[in-house]
């Protein structure tokens, strides 16, 4: 369904959005807004990013209803937060079911930075519709902000709040919330693979495309050792199982031991698990932002994105950015270019890394 909605995108969005702009409704800036969507297809670490928009708009209007239009990708993420009700686009079903909701949401959010489906769904669903500024879609909002690359994301998000007068504050991402179950899992399941030293995780691999943002394995594989050795932690890897193959490397490339949890924890547990790590250490991926949310001291290594778009949230996590070259990643254009892994991310030493985790363990 993903590809699918991918290539309606790419080959009829622009041609939709002209249709559904000759019809664009006029709306009223005193609306009331009773029930409101949250328009979030994919990407973890932006989901989690896009929870302080529910926050907000739920100590703003707390009676009104939130619900989110998502994808089985990141729906855990949105259930481990506040929304009312989670709506997965991964059938046709669900789909047909929109249809018979025309206007049914006093408000929309468009939180995809270029999608013009997202669009379309934004402006048959909703009465007041806001999303981003300078885009062939932007026509079809009632209301539009500006991409800024010169803010993080979480404030461009809460822009789109401040156009109907929610002007919300806030130096820290929202925790995600998990069961009692998936704690108790959690705690026996290091209970029986850690001892009671300092837990350091590490995310060595990327999710999605831009495989230049990954670092390089035989330096993730010195760093866990040196932080082992003269530091007195555990790693613990925690990744995607599409990435098994890049944390076996790194570990075959260790003199000391590491335990891997691909595979043995769910994303609720991931998630529970990262809050009991001591330090994070992420290329610029989901998990990055995960942890930054979970209270992780966090340390994101970055290359063909800015850290000052998406640097890990929060006042004690850092961001090694030391690259000449401009990104190569542009999210508002749906950019994501490929190139020089070398001169983007090699310019990042072992040492580096290194200062900061013991800069934040004091």
């Amino acid at each position: 369904m993903r590809g699918f909605l991918r290539n309606i995108d790419k080959y009829c969005g622009k041609i939709k959005v002209f249709l559904f702009s000759l019809f664009k409704k006029s709306h009223k800036k005193d609306l009331k807004f009773n029930r409101i969507l949250i328009i979030k297809f994919w990407a973890i670490g932006d989901s989690v990013i896009s929870l302080s928009l529910i926050k907000a708009l739920k100590e703003k209007y707390p009676d009104c209803k939130i619900d989110v239009l998502t994808s089985k990708s990141v729906k855990d993420v949105y259930k481990c937060g506040s929304a009312d009700n989670i709506i997965r686009i991964d059938s046709f079903f669900t789909i047909c079911k929109l249809l018979f909701q025309f206007n049914k949401y006093d408000l929309t959010l468009d939180c995809e930075p270029y999608f013009n489906i997202s669009a379309l769904f934004s402006f048959y669903l909703g009465k007041r519709r806001i999303g981003f500024a300078d885009q062939y879609r932007s026509r079809l909002y009632t209301d539009v902000v500006k991409f800024r690359k010169d803010q993080h994301m979480v404030q461009n998000y809460l822009d789109m709040l401040r156009v109907v007068g929610v002007d919300y504050q806030t130096d820290s991402l929202v925790k995600l919330i998990v069961s009692d179950d998936v704690r108790f899992k959690v705690d026996n399941y290091i209970k029986e693979n850690f001892s009671d030293k300092k837990i350091v995780g590490f995310c060595t691999g990327i999710s999605g495309s831009v495989k230049s943002r990954m670092w390089f394995e035989d330096r993730f594989a010195q760093l866990a050792d040196k932080i082992v050795q003269e530091l007195d932690y555990q790693v613990a890897f925690l990744d995607s199982l599409s990435n098994q193959e890049t944390v076996e490397t790194i570990r075959n490339m260790m003199n000391e031991d590491a335990i891997s949890t691909l595979g043995k924890l769910s994303l609720k547990e991931v998630f529970y698990f990262i809050s009991k790590c001591d330090v994070f250490i992420s290329n610029d991926t989901g998990l990055m932002h995960i942890a930054a949310a979970q209270g992780c001291k966090t340390i994101g290594l970055f290359g063909p994105n800015t850290p000052v778009l998406w640097a890990p949230y929060g006042k004690n996590n850092v961001s090694i950015y030391k690259t000449d070259l401009l990104p190569s990643i542009q999210n508002d254009k749906g950019v994501f270019e490929d190139r020089n892994r070398e001169e983007y991310m090699g310019v990042i030493s072992i040492n580096d890394v290194f200062e900061k985790v013991k800069r934040l363990q004091n």
